[in-house]
Parts: C-alpha cells; structure tokens; sequence
C-alpha cells in the first residue's frame, strides 16, 4: 500500500505578522516597507525547496469580524488596527502567492486558524497526513499522530516539528490539552480573559493534575494554592468563556480539493517582474525567466555546499 499524501496547510496571516516583526528596516528606493513581504516570500521558497509538497495551501484571516466576535462582542478589542507598514504590504504578499501558483483560501467569517482545523479534520477522515506551517502555539491543538505543525526557522535557523511527543516536552500536556491551558492562561492581545492569576506554569499543572478546563473548575476546592483556588471560583464563567473562544472550530464552510491544491511550477515571468519591483535582487535573479530549471538546480546545489 502507498503510503498516504501529506497536505500542507500554511497560516499565511501568521506568518507575515511573524515577518513584519521579525525583520526590521527593509524598504524599496521609493520607500515602500517589503520587511513582511520579504520574510514571507523566503519562508515559502524555503518550504517549498525543502518539504517539496505535492498540496499545499495558504490561509489568510479575512477582513472585518468573525464568529467569535459574536460569542464575545469584546473579542480582540485590545488589539490596534493593523500597521500601515504592514497593511501597504498586504496586496503584495497576495501578488507573491499569486506568482508562485500558491492556492489561497480566505472564508468570510472565520478566522486562518478555524479554517485550517477544518480542512485538516477533512484530510485525515480521507485518511491523508497533514502539516500544517505556522509559529502559532494555538495550532498545536491540532497535532495528532497524523498531523503535525511545523514551526519555520528564522533567517538562518532551521524549522522545528512538533508532533505530540515534541508538544508534551514543550508545554508539559499533550495536544488535545492545549486549549485548556490557554483557556487557563487568557491572551491580552486576543482579549481572551482566562482566569485571573493564573499563568503558564500554573495552568499546566492544574491541566495535568485535573484535566480539562471543565474538571479543574468542578476541582476548585481541591487545589491547594488560594490563589488559584479563589480564581477558578470566581471566574468560573470566564474560564468557560475562554476555553470557548480558544478551542478551533471544524465547521468553516470550506471544502479540501486535492487538485485545487496541487502544487505547480512557479509563474517565473510574473514572480521575476514582482521581485525586480520590491527590488529583491536575489529572487529576481533566481526566478528570471532565462534562466532553466537546470541551472537554477546548480545554484541551490552550490549554495548548499
């Protein structure tokens, strides 16, 4: 028997925040910012070089509110608007997707995170294996013995695989276990409550002492630090809340389409013109159209070496 396909899943959305972040000060002549651009386009050549999928997708978050914003009107309400210096460089991370024939889904309504959780329930009912791409530790909730998440590298590092046993030594439980502690914890940035005092140590040893969310609330009276003790009681309902919010949906209205995700050869025309443009003189040079597959073999062979 074959062995089963693998379906990569990128969270697109996540990865160019990363980028924006993590790079700093690179703009075109003209003065338009590429740091997310660049960083994001790197990482996908990377993935691409090094995994080579035969299916892969990218995800982004939609624009506007999602579901969650109805289960909770103050869901993200902390968190600013989007940089302009980020926000200029959206249609271009798009024109980068579009060069190197990356299929891109966006769902109205629901977040990158619940879509990818839906299409990675769907593949592994095909019995098919998943990888899904992000630094995102909310996506760890989904790692199975069929799905892993992978954690690209930074400039010059290499990526990280978490399958469960990798997330049971980072985080202390195992994957089905993560939302719990999240839900435990809260997050600032995404207006999530959790439970007042209770951190991430504090919140790992309640979830494998107790279990779910559920059971360490039922458990309250039982555990021995006041402060946690108190917490859990009087923030019962916003432990509920949070563990709510934190859990990834499987509903997204999206369908997973094998052929749609096929990967394909990279538009070099378009992907060179791109790269001249944002002034990216490496991958303009790569990707020119001149150039032949063969000789652009050579040069990732040297580089390597």
């Amino acid at each position: 028997m074959p062995p089963p396909q693998t379906v990569y899943l990128v969270d697109g959305s996540g990865q160019f925040h990363r980028a924006f972040h993590a790079i700093r000060g690179l703009a075109t002549s003209k003065g338009l910012p590429t740091n997310a651009t660049y960083g994001f386009t790197t990482m996908l050549r990377k993935l691409l070089e090094d995994e080579r999928p035969e299916h892969v997708v990218v995800l982004f978050d939609p624009p506007g509110k999602t579901l969650r914003h109805g289960e909770y009107a103050e869901y993200k309400a902390n968190r600013p608007k989007m940089d302009d210096a980020l926000a200029v460089q959206v249609p271009y991370i798009r024109r980068v997707c579009e060069a190197l024939r990356m299929p891109v889904v966006e769902i109205p309504g629901y977040e990158a995170d619940d879509t990818i959780a839906t299409l990675v329930r769907q593949a592994v009912e095909k019995g098919l294996k998943v990888v899904v791409v992000s630094a995102d530790k909310d996506l760890l909730q989904l790692v199975t013995d069929d799905v892993l998440v992978l954690n690209p590298g930074r400039e010059g590092s290499g990526s990280t695989r978490f399958d469960r046993k990798a997330v049971e030594e980072k985080w202390g439980v195992p994957p089905e276990r993560i939302a719990d502690v999240l839900a435990l914890v809260g997050d600032a940035v995404d207006n999530v409550p959790g439970v007042r005092g209770i951190g991430d140590k504090g919140a790992r040893d309640l979830v494998r002492e107790f279990g779910p969310v559920e059971s360490v609330l039922d458990h309250a009276d039982e555990v021995k630090r006041a402060a946690y003790r108190e917490g859990l009681k009087s923030h019962r309902a916003d432990a509920l809340l949070s563990k709510q919010l934190v859990t990834l949906r499987t509903d997204a209205p999206v369908l997973l389409d094998l052929e749609a995700f096929s990967r394909q050869e990279p538009d070099r025309g378009a992907a060179h013109a791109l790269f001249k443009e944002l002034e990216f003189q490496g991958l303009a040079r790569e990707y020119a159209p001149e150039v032949t597959a063969v000789a652009a073999d050579h040069r990732l062979l040297a580089r390597r070496e």
